[in-house]
């Protein structure tokens, strides 16, 4: 009844509500985040990221039905969405360094993969601006030349070209120690070890 009244006024706005509301289910909804996430950082930026949205959309609120469940449907989604775009992030590192590692009779098998994949997000966080951003459109959101070149206004040359540039000085900031063993990896590692794995299930929309 406590929470139900709770709700009914926050629906209206009240911000000490919401207050309520938060000290009862934020420590709650933290351990359950952290229990998916293994982050305490990330674990309290989902709890963060909830109240948020249960602050935006107050006014849709239904005191008749249970906010927890609802409250926890939310985090289910924020949890998904952090491990769908960790996995892409994945992928785009790992197709950005198979494009620009040079293999040596020298690699050894003791690098760390994921160390590599570090790398190379640095180096294209180092990039120019606009090689940046050709090269994030083209391997991690998967566009087309022509595609990108429609969405930034350029042409389909100046898009190749900043490509071919963004690979060059990725391949030039590669250190031939803390590239060694990636051939090891990438032959015999299976590819959905590369992925960061989510045993989430379906989520509905809320």
């Amino acid at each position: 009844m406590l929470e139900t009244r709770w709700v009914a006024e926050l629906k209206s706005g009240n911000a000490l509500a919401f207050d309520e509301l938060f000290r009862f289910y934020g420590k709650r909804l933290y351990y359950f985040s952290l229990g998916y996430l293994k982050s305490k950082t990330d674990a309290e930026e989902v709890v963060q990221e909830v109240f948020m949205k249960i602050w935006q959309n107050r006014a849709s609120l239904n005191p008749e039905l249970s906010f927890g469940a609802y409250l926890f449907k939310i985090a289910y989604r924020q949890i998904a969405e952090r491990f769908r775009k960790a996995t892409q992030e994945q992928k785009y590192l790992h197709d950005v360094a198979s494009e620009v590692l040079t293999f040596t009779e020298e690699m050894d098998v003791r690098t760390n993969y994921q160390s590599l994949l570090e790398l190379v997000k640095k180096l294209i966080q180092q990039l120019p601006g606009r090689q940046r951003e050709v090269i994030i459109l083209r391997k991690m959101e998967g566009l087309s030349v022509a595609e990108i070149a429609a969405r930034l206004d350029i042409s389909p040359k100046t898009v190749e070209n900043h490509i071919t540039e963004a690979l060059k000085n990725i391949h030039a900031g590669m250190d031939q120690e803390s590239i060694a063993g990636l051939l090891f990896f990438v032959l015999f590692v299976k590819e959905d070890s590369l992925h960061i794995p989510s045993e989430l299930p379906q989520l509905d929309r809320v």
